[in-house]
């Protein structure tokens, strides 16, 4: 995806609200991250580099093979870290990550994130 869509479709998953605290663009070695600010218990920049370049990629990776063994495929991911939770979902060629804020609903957020790209 361009530099331009991304910053389109992150402007848009912001916009979903303020429970949308980070998104987050990963394609090969490429890395696009954006945080709200002043947000409680905020990650790091570099953790999140590291995140969004080996981790996400590595659980998208297992899960997608599993998805399309006879799940009908892999839609996204849901990881509850202790402060917040993350929406990881797949893209042609990389992957979005969503950081939510822990009293909101990652499930309607995903939904809502899905559409986006439906788009």
């Amino acid at each position: 995806m361009a530099p331009q869509g991304r910053s389109r479709l992150g402007d848009a998953i912001f916009a979903l609200g303020p429970h949308v605290r980070y998104v987050a663009f990963g394609s090969g070695q490429e890395v696009d991250t954006r945080q709200r600010a002043d947000i409680r218990d905020a990650s790091s920049s570099e953790s999140d580099f590291f995140e969004e370049l080996l981790v996400n990629p590595t659980l998208l990776a297992l899960a997608r093979q599993r998805g399309e063994l006879d799940c009908g495929g892999l839609r996204y991911l849901i990881v509850a870290y202790g402060s917040f939770n993350v929406i990881v979902m797949p893209l042609n060629g990389g992957h979005v990550t969503v950081g939510v804020a822990l009293d909101a609903d990652p499930i309607a957020t995903a939904t809502q994130v899905a559409a986006l790209f439906a788009v």
